[in-house]
C-alpha cells in the first residue's frame, strides 16, 4: 500500500522496512477484537489536505526543483539560440515546464498515468461491484465523497494496493479476489488515509519536478563510468593484466569521490568565510535528502495506517498485515543491509503491526 504511483517503489509488497523487526502481537486475540470494532466504523469527518511529512517531502524536494529549473533554461538557452532569440524563448520554455505540473492532475492525465505508467485497467463490471462496495463504505465512514476517486484493477498475481496522483487507487486483480471484504475495505481505508494525507500528489509532483536533474545526472554519471572504463581499460591492454583493469578502475573512481568531497569542502569553507552561513546546511539537507525521503515515506504509512483505524478497520488491517507475514512477504529484510534498511520506503510489517496496536490500544 503506497502513497505513490510506483515512481519511488511505494508499494506493499516492497522492501517495507528501516527498522527491527519486533515480534507481532498474537493472531487470535487480535481478530477477537477487532470482530467487535470493525464491523461499526465510526464516521468521521477527515478532511483532504497536507500532513507533516508531506510538507517536508516538498521542502527536500525544492532543491531538485531549482536544478531542474536550471537545466530547463538551459535547455531553453540551446533552443532560443537556434530559433535566433535567447530572451524570450528559455523564459517560454520554464514557463511551460512549470505548467506542466499543473497538467498532471488534470482527469484525462491521471486515467494516461494509470493506464500506461501505472499499467492498471478499469475494473470490469463484476470487479467494480466489488470493488466500489467497500471503496463507498470507507467514505462513508469517513464522511467523504468516494466518487470523486478513480479506482483501477492492475492485472498482478501478488497482493498489493497503491494510492497515486491525485484521484487514483488501484489494487491488484489477486487482492481484490483473494481477500473478505473486511480486509479489502481496511486496505482501501489505508490507501484513503495516503490521500487524504496529500501524500501521492506530493510524491508525484516531486518527482515530475526533478526528472530534468536527474537526467542530467544520469548522463554525467554515464560519462564519468566510460572514462573510468577507457581508462582501466587501456591501462589492463598496455599491462596486459586483466586484474589490472578492475584496480585501475576502484582507484579513478575513489579518486574521483575524495576529489568532489574535497572540492565541495573548500566550497563550503569559502562560502562560511565569505559571509554565506546558509551553503553549509543547505549543502548537507541536499546530500542527504536521499535518505530523509525514504524515512518521510515510512512515517506516511505509519500515519496511513492511523487513519485506517480511526475510521475502524485498524484490527482488520492488523489481519492483513499478519496474513502477508505469514505468506513470508518479509522473509528477505531478514538479510537487509544497513543500506537497504535506510533507503526502504516501507516499514517492517511486523513494526507496522506493533505501532498500530499500540495506537488502538491507546485509543479505545
Amino acid at each position: 500500500m503506497s502513497d505513490d504511483g510506483r515512481t519511488s517503489g511505494a508499494r506493499p509488497t516492497g522492501p517495507p522496512g528501516g527498522f527491527d523487526d519486533p515480534e507481532p502481537p498474537p493472531a487470535t486475540g487480535l481478530r477477537g477484537r477487532w470482530s467487535a470494532q470493525a464491523t461499526t466504523p465510526r464516521p468521521l469527518r477527515h478532511r483532504r489536505g497536507a500532513d507533516l511529512s508531506t510538507l517536508a517531502s516538498l521542502v527536500l524536494g525544492l532543491p531538485w526543483f531549482l536544478f531542474s529549473l536550471t537545466v530547463v533554461g538551459l535547455g531553453g538557452l540551446g533552443i532560443g539560440a537556434l530559433a535566433g532569440n535567447t530572451t524570450v524563448v528559455p523564459i517560454l520554455v520554464m514557463v511551460l515546464w512549470l505548467l506542466s505540473g499543473v497538467l498532471i492532475f488534470y482527469r484525462p492525465v491521471e486515467v494516461g498515468v494509470a493506464r500506461f505508467m501505472l499499467r492498471a485497467r478499469r475494473p470490469t463490471p463484476s470487479e467494480r461491484d466489488r470493488l466500489e462496495h467497500a471503496w463507498h463504505e470507507v467514505n462513508r465512514a469517513a464522511g467523504r465523497d468516494g466518487g470523486k476517486y478513480q479506482l483501477f484493477i492492475e492485472d498482478s498475481d501478488a497482493l498489493n494496493a497503491y494510492a497515486a496522483s491525485g484521484h487514483i487507487v488501484t489494487v491488484t486483480r489477486k487482492t481484490l479476489d483473494a481477500m473478505p471484504h473486511h480486509h479489502l475495505a481496511a486496505v482501501l481505508a489505508h490507501e484513503l488515509g495516503h490521500h487524504l494525507g496529500g501524500h501521492p500528489w506530493s510524491n508525484l509532483l516531486t518527482y515530475w519536478y526533478s526528472v530534468p536533474a536527474r537526467l542530467l545526472t544520469r548522463a554525467l554519471r554515464l560519462v564519468l563510468r566510460i572514462v573510468v572504463v577507457l581508462f582501466s581499460t587501456l591501462f589492463a591492454v598496455v599491462a596486459r593484466m586483466p586484474a589490472l583493469a578492475s584496480f585501475i578502475a576502484k582507484i579513478l573512481t575513489w579518486s574521483l569521490i575524495l576529489f568532489v568531497v574535497f572540492f565541495v569542502t573548500v566550497l563550503m569553507a569559502t562560502a562560511v568565510q565569505s559571509g554565506q552561513t546558509w551553503a553549509p546546511p543547505t549543502v548537507a539537507l541536499v546530500l542527504l535528502t536521499p535518505i530523509l525521503l525514504p524515512w518521510l515515506a515510512r512515517r506516511s504509512e505509519y500515519r496511513a495506517d492511523r487513519v485506517a483505524a480511526n475510521l475502524g478497520y485498524g484490527y482488520a488491517l492488523i489481519e492483513v498485515f499478519e496474513d502477508w507475514l505469514r505468506q513470508g512477504m518479509d522473509d528477505d529484510r531478514r538479510n537487509f543491509v544497513l543500506r537497504a534498511r535506510l533507503f526502504s520506503t516501507h516499514p517492517a510489517l511486523a513494526a507496522r503491526i506493533k505501532k498500530l496496536d499500540a495506537y488502538l490500544r491507546k485509543n479505545a
